[in-house]
This record gives structure tokens, sequence and C-alpha cells, in this order.
């Protein structure tokens, strides 16, 4: 795809040599200190490429999108394992601060939500702190409606943040 900017990223699955990559991604993005719940992703390479596994586009899906070799941005999808909530899936998205507000967070969750439709998901959840305007008008966008908030659920800056808990019916 090309992106508002001008540069072109792909969309794939991630792939075991996207370990260590991934894991800078993840911690450059945590220490902004103000998106992430985590503040540091503390895996080794070895360990996330058993997380890579876990992911079998079945049951969860773990996407990167990528210019030639670089991580832009990474998205997961895991679907419930109890029968009960097998039609539910969570996500989390990360997009590095320079491939924000360029259309790849929209592409990321597109493909997202296509791979869940594909395999019978019903139902997307998310969680996104308040203060996070633009993940928010993204969602709101692409359909999701807040179901619940956290009150003051993390301190950033010294300051309590809620937690907005989104969904989207397919």
């Amino acid at each position: 795809m090309v992106l508002r900017d001008g540069r072109k990223a792909v969309i794939r699955r991630a792939r075991p040599r996207d370990a260590k990559p991934v894991i800078d991604h993840v911690n450059a993005v945590a220490a902004e200190g103000i998106y992430l719940l985590t503040e540091r992703l503390a895996l080794t390479p070895k360990e996330e490429r058993v997380v890579f596994r876990k992911h079998d586009a079945v049951t969860a899906i773990y996407l990167v999108a990528v210019e030639e070799d670089e991580i832009l941005g990474t998205a997961t999808f895991s679907r419930g394992i109890p029968t009960k909530s097998r039609h539910v899936a969570s996500l989390g998205i990360i997009l590095r601060k320079d491939a924000r507000g360029i259309g790849l967070g929209r592409a990321l969750m597109q493909a997202g939500i296509d791979w869940a439709r594909s395999v019978g998901v019903q139902k997307l959840t998310l969680g996104v702190f308040d203060s996070n305007t633009a993940a928010r008008a993204l969602y709101r966008r692409l359909g999701f409606v807040q179901e619940g908030r956290l009150k003051g659920h993390a301190i950033i800056r010294g300051k309590p943040v809620d937690e907005l808990r989104l969904s989207l019916w397919l």
C-alpha cells in the first residue's frame, strides 16, 4: 500500500525474523509513556518467536506493517479460547511515531477486521486511553462503540487517565 506520506508499506503476518525488530518497536512506543499500559516488553527474541507461533491465523493473528525491513506498526487479534467467548476477539495496535496519521492504522485495523470475519469472529474489543484522541477517532470511524470506562485505570505523566473499552460487532 502507498501511505499518505508517499512511503510504501506491506502488511503481513509476523515472521520469526521479525522478533527482535518487533520487540524494539514495542519498546520504542512504550518509551513514549502515553499510549501503552506496558512500560517495556521484556521478552527475548526466542520468546517472541513463540508468541508469533501461537498466532496461528485461526485463533489469533499477529500482523506487522513494514517498509522494506523496517517495522512501522503491529497489530494483534486474538479470539477467546473458551467456547462461550470464541466469537469475540481482542486486539491491540501499536504504531511508530512517524507512522501515525498517514493511513497505516486504518489499514492494519482493516486487515485484522477482514481476518476476524474470515474465521467467524462476531465481535472485536479493545482498550484505549481516553487521552489518545487520534486512536479513538480512528476506532469511531471504523464503527467501534464504547461499552465501558475504567476510571483512572492508568497514571500517565502523573495524572489518572481512563481506559475506554470499545467494541465492534461484525
